[in-house]
């Protein structure tokens, strides 16, 4: 162990999955190819804005893609102009979207679900996972960057203040290729451990300084504080384009997410499924872990556990079988076991994309 590293041990979870207490879910990530989708056009006579696409990293960018749409509206339509602004998806794109704009604009919310959405069944760890952008384009990386930048500080400012976040340690036993997209003026160089500093995991690795922004209380929040605002959401569902003549308001944000691939046909589109243990609440877990295979979130409601990809999934229905295996890599990680042979080239788990 390093002078740097930790001279005392952390708990380690208890994998003990008795239903109801223990849960299975899944959710869809909204992965684009090439690129999230942040630019606007105009459809006949309205003034789209597109905020989509962003795969596992929707909550981690959230605010800093917000900053952006909120910036192409004012210059757009300054708030004196008294334009009013519908959004489209009640997803955290959506809601933090909402959330600049509402201040100076009218803005009203549509949405097939208003909740329980992708975003409600996220981890919730503040890490730019499972989304793409032209690394060879310098203009891309400034902007992705600015855009971490924005989101992370954002998040950070509502450590609390009742918004569900906290900063955690993140362990890992290999570096990571998701915090390595992170610009290193944001989060401190992590730090090396000798071994990891759990009882029966022998393998060296690093500690990484990061977020963890709890869905349950972070979305709900936003939610009741643009119910405050006068922010008025409407269910509703958008089959095409077309529909968005009906809507009266002339600037419209597009946070459909995977939606987008209908309504605005976004062949770029790609649904990957996720499937997630939700274990019995352990406070006295108050770190995070994630090693490719498998990944170990614990939060205020449970102890989430994951690691699956699944592409071309569209659909939201937990696999028991999915689960139990998730479950039972999770195990042997902190058990101290390799992964076992008949994961090592599953096509579904995340450590093989």
């Amino acid at each position: 162990m390093t002078e740097d590293a930790s001279p005392f041990l952390l708990p380690s979870p208890d994998f003990t999955c008795v239903q109801p207490q223990c849960r299975y879910v899944a959710g869809v990530r909204p992965f684009r190819h090439g690129t999230y989708r942040l630019e606007h056009e105009m459809i006949r006579e309205k003034f789209v804005v597109h905020n989509y696409g962003h795969g596992g990293a929707g909550i981690s960018m959230s605010w800093g893609c917000a900053d952006v749409v909120a910036k192409i509206v004012r210059g757009y339509a300054s708030p004196s102009e008294q334009k009013s602004i519908a959004i489209l998806g009640a997803g955290v794109m959506g809601l933090t979207a909402a959330t600049l704009l509402s201040p100076d604009y009218k803005v009203t919310i549509y949405a097939e679900r208003l909740t329980c959405t992708t975003s409600d069944i996220a981890g919730g760890q503040w890490a730019p996972s499972v989304i793409k952008y032209d690394e060879r384009d310098p203009a891309a990386k400034a902007r992705f960057e600015d855009i971490l930048r924005t989101a992370y500080r954002m998040h950070e400012q509502r450590i609390g203040r009742g918004f569900g976040v906290s900063i955690r340690i993140n362990y890992t036993k290999a570096k990571s290729d998701t915090f390595a997209k992170v610009p290193p003026d944001l989060i401190a160089k992590p730090t090396w451990f000798e071994p990891l500093p759990f009882k029966h995991m022998a393998s060296n690795g690093w500690g990484y300084r990061t977020l963890l922004v709890e869905p349950p209380v972070f979305l709900p929040r936003l939610r009741n504080d643009l119910v405050k605002q006068g922010v008025q959401s409407v269910q509703k569902l958008f089959k095409n384009v077309a529909q968005l003549a009906e809507l009266s308001e002339t600037i419209v944000i597009n946070c459909t997410g995977l939606g987008s691939k209908t309504l605005f046909a976004d062949n770029q589109l790609q649904p990957i499924k996720g499937h997630l243990v939700l274990l019995p609440a352990q406070p006295s877990l108050t770190w995070l872990f994630s090693n490719g295979s498998t990944y170990v979130f614990p939060r205020e409601d449970h102890v989430v556990v994951g690691g699956s990809y699944e592409e071309n999934m569209n659909d939201e229905i937990p696999d028991p079988k999915r689960c139990q295996d998730i479950m039972r890599i999770a195990k042997d990680v902190f058990a101290g076991r390799a992964l076992a042979k008949e994961f090592e080239d599953a096509p579904w788990l995340l450590r093989n994309k």
